[in-house]
């Protein structure tokens, strides 16, 4: 087989951006962090605010009964995962010349 000319592969130059910038271009921007952080916090209040205007529940356990319950026991189970990991970590973690062999030692 032939090699390809050097100028097979270029793009035109009327294509500056690429194809997925129509979608996730937004992602590029600074601020597209604190936008998302401050929604979540947005809809997280909401949430927050109607579990309280809601009727209600009768629960198996009285705990349950609090309106934030779930979002309280959901992160504080996500909170005890993370923070276990690190332990996780110091246990199966290995030194960075676990798979070196002995014999470069000597050389």
């Amino acid at each position: 087989m032939s090699e390809p000319a050097p100028d097979e592969h270029n793009h035109p130059p009327s294509m500056t951006k690429y194809p997925g910038d129509a979608i996730f271009g937004w992602t590029s921007s600074k601020k597209t962090g604190s936008i998302v952080f401050i929604g979540m916090l947005v809809v997280c209040a909401a949430l927050a605010i109607a579990s309280f205007l809601l009727p209600t529940r009768h629960e198996y356990i009285h705990m349950a009964e609090f309106a934030p319950f779930y979002a309280l026991f959901g992160f504080g189970a996500f909170a005890f995962v993370v923070l276990m990991g690190w332990p996780l970590a110091k246990l199966l973690r290995r030194p960075e010349n676990y798979y070196e062999s002995k014999e470069t030692d000597r050389d």
